[in-house]
């Protein structure tokens, strides 16, 4: 079985959907990620930028951790200190703790780390009246959530059902080894389609503020 058989895109066709709900449960994770991560590096970045010393020592200190921080150990560190259901005080509504709820918990750490930093150097921008160089963090902020989107791949290892974990179940599924270079090749392709798309717009935005950055020096 090769690439150009018939019969494996019929598989891959038939796969498609279970592969594809896979690869949005990626994005997800990717997407908590940043959102968690981003809104708690926020908080350092404001810190960095305090008139208070302790508060700058502080951030710096968070920051620090977040960047040294394996999140792939962080995500097994979660996956087994954390209970994967949980009754809601107060009532006996008992309630489930994900498992890409885990790996997007452990993702957020780097998001933070990131953040304090560029968000900080945004902000100093901002407020020096330098408002393209401020913007670039939105570019840098997206280039480093398709970081994280295809990080989400890690994920497979704790049990969470994304597209490389499902890859895997396909391959046993099907009970075909000689399926396990398409299908894997095919899940390449999912992030490449998600990926280079905006990777060539944030390009894009990036040439379009530096333009407006030498319209302005000029």
């Amino acid at each position: 079985m090769t690439l150009f058989d018939a019969a494996v895109w019929r598989e891959l066709w038939v796969w498609t959907p279970f592969l594809l709900t896979g690869f949005g449960l990626n994005i997800l994770i990717a997407l908590l990620a940043m959102l968690v991560g981003t809104s708690l590096g926020w908080g350092l970045a404001l810190l960095r930028l305090s008139e208070r010393k302790a508060w700058v020592k502080l951030s710096l200190l968070l920051t620090e951790f977040t960047r040294n921080v394996p999140t792939i150990v962080f995500q097994f560190y979660l996956a087994f200190m954390l209970p994967s259901e949980f009754v809601l005080p107060g009532t006996t509504l008992l309630l489930g703790f994900p498992g890409w709820l885990n790996a997007s918990l452990a993702l957020a750490i780097a998001v933070i780390g990131f953040t304090s930093d560029n968000l900080t150097n945004a902000l100093k921008s901002w407020r020096m009246g330098d408002h393209s160089a401020a913007l670039l963090f939105l570019p840098n902020w997206t280039s480093y959530m398709l970081i994280i989107v295809i990080a989400s791949s890690t994920a497979s290892i704790i049990g969470v059902s994304e597209l490389v974990s499902r890859c895997n179940t396909v391959i046993n599924a099907t009970g075909n080894t000689r399926l396990m270079l398409p299908v894997y090749l095919y899940a390449c392709l999912c992030f490449f389609l998600f990926c280079y798309p905006l990777t060539m717009l944030m390009q894009r935005y990036r040439s379009y503020l530096a333009a407006r950055f030498t319209h302005k020096t000029s």
